[in-house]
């Protein structure tokens, strides 16, 4: 990451003697994932965004999601302190916790998918599984 800032950095300004440093006012969160982008502080470069965590390929349109969300998720599911406990958790360290929201579509994902694999041993489509007798009320 760092050595194709710098490579960057040169093509764009190669006369420039200014340091690189992550852009505080254009970091995004992405739950306890985190996208940042490099700057230099003496002209007016400024690089691509880079994800600081490793991404879920799926077929779905959109965002993927971030790795350590999603293990987070299952992790959840193993301990019962749930979302709020773990916003709790986060917030009393200094830790800039994931919306509530968020949290819940992600929790609810993965619950759809441990039910669908726990009963069925395959991936099953969410209306399906909504309709399930053995899935209904476990993820909405």
């Amino acid at each position: 990451m760092w050595n194709s800032v710098f490579r960057e950095h040169q093509q764009v300004s190669p006369m420039s003697l200014g340091f690189l440093q992550w852009d505080q006012h254009s970091e995004e969160q992405w739950g306890l994932g985190w996208r940042e982008q490099a700057i230099c502080n003496k002209c007016t470069c400024k690089s691509s965004m880079f994800n600081l965590f490793k991404e879920i390929v799926n077929k779905s349109p959109g965002r993927k999601a971030a790795d350590i969300n999603r293990g987070l998720q299952v992790g959840l599911t193993q301990v019962s302190i749930a979302n709020a406990g773990l916003r709790k958790l986060l917030l009393s360290a200094s830790i800039p916790a994931p919306s509530t929201k968020g949290m819940q579509k992600v929790s609810n994902k993965v619950l759809l998918r441990n039910c669908t694999r726990k009963y069925f041993g395959y991936e099953m489509s969410k209306t399906k599984a909504k309709t399930n007798k053995y899935c209904k009320g476990k993820s909405t």
